[in-house]
């Protein structure tokens, strides 16, 4: 793969989150592509979701389309070219449950991993940026699927505050490393993973124990 990919903190479509935002599309192949905004996760308000996607991607001069892919029953074949051929996807947050039902062990994650072996820029935000680490676990350490492991070995922590919780001893134990991210912080790096992202606000890690 070799693209890039942005992971957020939550709270998105925010002001705070434009300069990480613009740095990331700024990635793309073809600079006038529209930005494809995948609202599966915030059901059931998923249509208000992408239209303050597209207000917010309007004031920094970013078309947007909206994917179709609602859930895992919008699978067909036309969504699932969109997804591969674009050159720059958001993963909305919500209900991470609702990605990982349409986006793991399915051909919308094959169509990811070929749109970032194209170059693809993959940018997610709470829900959305867990998806990219290895395991998606929610609050108190209930696992509730693997992810993209876009981020290798890596569990993605959104919505982050100071230290990491007690619960996340036991991943760290498994030899996973975790990243916090504060709501209005962002961590770009490419596919491969670069070995210096570039942060945006307050980035926290808790490093692979070898």
């Amino acid at each position: 793969m070799s693209g890039w990919i942005l992971l957020s903190g939550g709270n998105e479509f925010s002001d705070s989150y434009a300069k990480a935002d613009l740095a990331a599309l700024e990635k793309r192949a073809n600079k006038n592509s529209p930005l494809l905004v995948v609202v599966t996760a915030p059901f059931p308000t998923q249509e208000l979701a992408y239209k303050t996607a597209q207000k917010y991607f309007s004031k920094l001069g970013i078309e947007t389309l909206m994917s179709p892919i609602l859930s895992e029953n919008d699978l067909t074949s036309e969504n699932i070219d969109q997804i591969a051929n674009a050159d720059s996807i958001y993963l909305a947050g919500g209900t991470p449950a609702r990605l990982v039902k349409s986006f793991i062990d399915t051909d919308a994650e094959a169509a990811l991993i070929t749109a970032l072996d194209r170059g693809c820029v993959v940018m997610g935000s709470s829900a959305g940026a867990m998806l990219m680490g290895c395991k998606v676990v929610m609050p108190g350490g209930n696992e509730i699927g693997r992810g993209l492991n876009f981020l290798p070995n890596q569990i993605v922590l959104p919505h982050f505050g100071s230290a990491f919780p007690a619960w996340t001893q036991k991943f760290h134990d498994q030899k996973l490393g975790l990243v916090g991210l504060a709501e209005g912080s962002s961590l770009l790096t490419s596919v491969p993973s670069a070995p210096s992202p570039i942060e945006f606000g307050p980035v926290k890690y808790l490093e692979i124990n070898n």
